[in-house]
């Protein structure tokens, strides 16, 4: 009898242990992946929009917010990540962090002792899943307004001159040279 429970009780912890692994390489792909996305934004050339506009918009933060997480010497990326993971906090624990900035303060002081962002979501009950796609859904954002700022300042393809001019004066007529098309007959039936 002895020998089977010291069985049941060690198959059990196989199967726990079994179960958890998943769990933290998921919790540590996640991490990687935020890691990858801090540096992805922190290259992107700002933009017509301030990065400051688009992080406050997407996190319906205040403009001031996001100034204050900059003011201390991270970068875009940082700084849109511990948004998305504040964003998650009070998403998961509204009653104790009914807005926005309370969840900020909290995801800032393990940050700031270098704290990663797996532990940090794991001490405040939560997964990293949503953040990563929150921290995309940045990174996106201010790749599209760089991209818009790029277009708006290419220059003129010199071979093309004047082209702009042309299509933009309705009395040109497209192809001078060709014919009229002649009006088509209806056809009897």
């Amino acid at each position: 009898m002895n020998g089977q429970l010291t069985a049941a009780v060690i198959g059990g912890l196989i199967l726990v242990m079994g179960l958890g692994l998943p769990v933290w390489a998921r919790t540590e792909a996640d991490e990687t992946r935020l890691n990858t996305l801090q540096k992805e934004i922190d290259s992107i050339t700002p933009g017509p929009t301030t990065p400051i506009q688009t992080l406050a918009k997407q996190f319906n933060v205040a403009p001031s917010a996001v100034e204050d997480l900059r003011a201390r010497k991270q970068g875009w990326g940082e700084t849109a990540i511990e948004l998305a993971m504040a964003q998650r906090l009070a998403q998961t624990d509204p009653k104790t962090y009914p807005a926005l900035m309370d969840a900020l303060a909290k995801i800032e002081t393990p940050r700031a002792g270098k704290i990663g962002w797996g532990k940090i979501a794991k001490d405040l009950g939560f997964k990293l899943g949503p953040v990563v796609s929150a921290a995309q859904h940045a990174r996106n954002e201010l790749h599209q307004d760089s991209q818009v700022s790029k277009s708006a300042t290419v220059a003129p393809n010199p071979e093309k001159a004047g082209t702009s001019e042309i299509l933009a004066r309705p009395d040109m007529v497209a192809h001078p040279g060709l014919p009229e098309r002649p009006e088509r007959i209806a056809r009897a039936h």
